[in-house]
Formats: C-alpha cells, sequence, structure tokens
C-alpha cells in the first residue's frame, strides 16, 4: 500500500514538471547589436525581467551580434513570423515601411530633450498603427542616439561635404540630405562600412556616435563633426503572428517592460558624451560646432523632407503631422 501511494505522488511530481515545462515558452530574439554594448546589457536587462514576472514562464533567447542575419533579413522574418522578436533600429523598419524614416529626419527636433519627450510619450500611439498593418506589434522604443560624421578629412561647414563618398544607411530621406551636400551617398550596411573605408571605397560615414566609436571607426575616419544631424531610433517588437498566439497573461509579462526603453535613453546619450571626450583626449579631432556653424547646418537641411516627402508617401504626411504635434506638445 505505502508503495502504491510513492508511485502516485512519483506520478503526480512527473506529471506536473512536464506541464510545468510544456508550459515555458521560448521567444527568439534577432539583432546586430553587439553583446558588449549598451544596447546588449539592455536586452539583457529585459530578457531577466521577463523571465523574472513570468516566474520562469516566459523567456527570451537573445541572438546579438547579427548571428541571424542583417536587420532588414531579420525584420522581413518577423513580419512572416519566422522570428519571433526583433530588436533593430528604424533604418530596416524604414525599408518596409517608409514613413518611419521621417522621425530620423535631419535637425528634425528643437533639442535633444525634446526628441527624448516624443520618443518615449508619443512614438508609441503614432507608429504603433503602421507597425500592426506590417505584422509587427511593438514592446517599446529603444534609444539609438545621435548620428555625427566621421571623415577622413576635417569637415566644419556643410560646404566642406562636397565630393566626399559617404555612407549612409538604405532611406530616401538620408540619401537626399546627402546629396544636397554635395556627397556621393552610399548605403551601405554596418558590416560593409569598415572595409569600405580600409580601401578608400568611401571617405566618410554617417553612424550613431556610440556604435561608431564602439566598432573602431576614429581609427579610420578620424574626424568626426558633432552635427547630431540625425537622431536614430529603434523598436523590440514581436511578430504580430507570434504575439497573437500568446496568452493574455505572456502579452502583459512581455509588455511588463515597456516602461525601460527610457532607461535605455539616458544610458546611451550619456554614453555619447562620455565617448566623445574619450576620443578627443586621445588625440581625435572631436569638432563641435559654434553656434553659427550650426545655424548652417541646419539651413543646409531646409526643404529635404518636404522634397522626400513625395516620394516616401503612404501615411506620410499624416505621420508628419503627428509628430509635429508631438513636438510641440513637448516643448522646445
Amino acid at each position: 500500500m505505502k508503495m502504491k501511494v510513492l508511485s502516485s505522488v512519483a506520478a503526480l511530481v512527473i506529471g506536473l514538471t512536464g506541464s510545468a515545462a510544456l508550459a515555458e515558452t521560448v521567444l527568439r530574439v534577432g539583432s546586430v547589436a553587439p553583446t558588449q554594448s549598451p544596447w546588449g546589457a539592455w536586452i539583457t536587462k529585459v530578457a531577466e525581467q521577463v523571465e523574472t514576472v513570468s516566474g520562469g514562464e516566459l523567456k527570451l533567447q537573445l541572438l546579438l551580434d547579427g548571428q541571424i542575419g542583417d536587420e532588414v533579413t531579420m525584420t522581413r522574418q518577423a513580419q512572416k513570423g519566422r522570428l519571433d522578436m526583433i530588436y533593430v533600429t528604424n533604418d530596416p523598419l524604414s525599408v518596409v515601411m517608409p514613413e518611419l524614416e521621417i522621425m530620423s529626419a535631419p535637425f528634425f527636433f528643437d533639442s535633444t530633450e525634446q526628441g527624448t519627450c516624443v520618443q518615449h510619450n508619443h512614438l508609441a500611439g503614432i507608429l504603433e498603427p503602421l507597425m500592426a498593418e506590417n505584422n509587427l506589434v511593438p514592446v517599446t522604443w529603444m534609444e539609438v542616439g545621435h548620428t555625427n560624421i566621421f571623415s577622413s578629412r576635417p569637415v566644419r561647414m556643410p560646404e566642406d561635404m562636397g565630393g566626399l563618398k559617404i555612407r549612409v544607411a538604405n532611406g530616401i530621406i538620408k540619401r537626399d540630405f546627402m546629396s544636397a551636400l554635395g556627397t556621393t551617398p552610399s548605403p551601405l550596411s554596418v558590416a560593409d562600412m569598415i572595409p569600405a573605408l580600409q580601401t578608400g571605397t568611401i571617405d566618410a560615414v554617417n553612424i550613431p556616435t556610440v556604435y561608431g566609436i564602439a566598432v573602431g571607426i576614429p581609427k579610420l575616419a578620424p574626424h568626426v563633426t558633432v552635427t547630431q544631424h540625425y537622431r536614430l531610433v529603434g523598436s523590440l517588437a514581436i511578430s504580430q503572428r507570434v504575439w497573437d498566439k500568446l496568452s493574455d497573461e505572456e502579452q502583459g509579462w512581455l509588455m511588463s517592460v515597456a516602461p525601460m526603453g527610457a532607461e535605455l535613453s539616458e544610458m546611451i546619450l550619456g554614453a555619447e558624451k562620455a565617448l566623445l571626450g574619450q576620443i578627443a583626449e586621445a588625440g581625435v579631432d572631436v569638432h563641435y560646432p559654434t553656434e553659427e556653424e550650426l545655424a548652417a547646418w541646419r539651413a543646409s537641411a531646409d526643404g529635404v523632407l518636404d522634397a522626400s516627402l513625395a516620394e516616401i508617401g503612404g501615411q506620410s504626411e499624416d505621420i508628419r503631422a503627428k509628430l509635429e504635434e508631438a513636438k510641440a506638445a513637448c516643448g522646445s
């Protein structure tokens, strides 16, 4: 009798253990973010948060360092439900949804503070419907930071850009702005830009500050002009097909990380200042434009967004109007 009771208890324990194992949900997250970077550190914290709030029932498997492909490829895979989640910038998202590039139009924001306010207080309501139409559900918006010019020769004013062969991310607005400055824009992935600099195929790059310094761009392009002409954002998003299969409880666990996006902004913006200071001390030519020079840079972007919107089409006019309203609500 005693053996029968023990056998029954053992069977119950095995059954419960098996049920728990079956209940565990693991979501694969693809990204080119380097593991040893602020973005890698942040998404690791996000994964820990999800596992904690779910009691281990929901986990994120982080596939960082571009190990499963480039950002555009991963974005398209997530749209089809072949990849659970993506952690990408709005550059690849803009390939699929060109309207998203408006957020990173040249000198779109009046100040860093205004851009941060729009990103974390208004962006979700403005862009989530467009993301939903493209089978993606944003969990939170992430900070990529300001883009500056890293070049092989000194650049002080917009006219100094003339003749440069410069790397740009894919995007209509970015291409048009660089063309307006007299450069030859060359759309290259982050993986291709370093060999292109080494061989002289390009003379300069547009690249977010923290990422550019982290991968050693100043060694190849030792003149940095702190124009902060683009404010790049991104998203941690889940495939709509995968999202629809999650229970309400699982969706709640995942969305619990949404407020953590603001932490990443603080981390990246602080790192920008620190890293620029470090490379300047190491001998890199880091130029901060004067007020007069910055006014000239801002003026060089006049009309670029207006002209690009016609080519972008879609919901671009409506999204621009909503972003302008958000800017006004945030103040300058």
